[in-house]
């Protein structure tokens, strides 16, 4: 697989090279799960404040029923 390189402090190197160790683990894979779980936090947090925003005031009973009709809207075309 290409890679690519990121700079990072001098800190934060020696950090990731101390963790890496103790996990024996490589650097690079360590690096690579850390960016991951930070990504899919990112999208988590924008899919939560979308759904935030698509909620308003429903209550969770007024949510749950409109998944329900939609899943078995989407059950009925397939």
């Amino acid at each position: 697989m290409p890679t690519k390189s990121i700079a990072v402090p001098d800190t934060i190197y020696d950090r990731v090279r101390e963790a890496a160790a103790a996990a024996g683990t490589t650097m690079e894979e360590l690096a690579t799960k850390a960016i991951e779980r930070d990504l899919a936090r990112r999208w988590l947090d924008r899919v939560g404040r979308e759904g935030d925003l698509r909620r308003d005031n429903m209550t969770d009973a007024t949510v749950e029923a409109l998944v329900e009709r939609a899943v078995q809207e989407s059950r009925a075309r397939s």
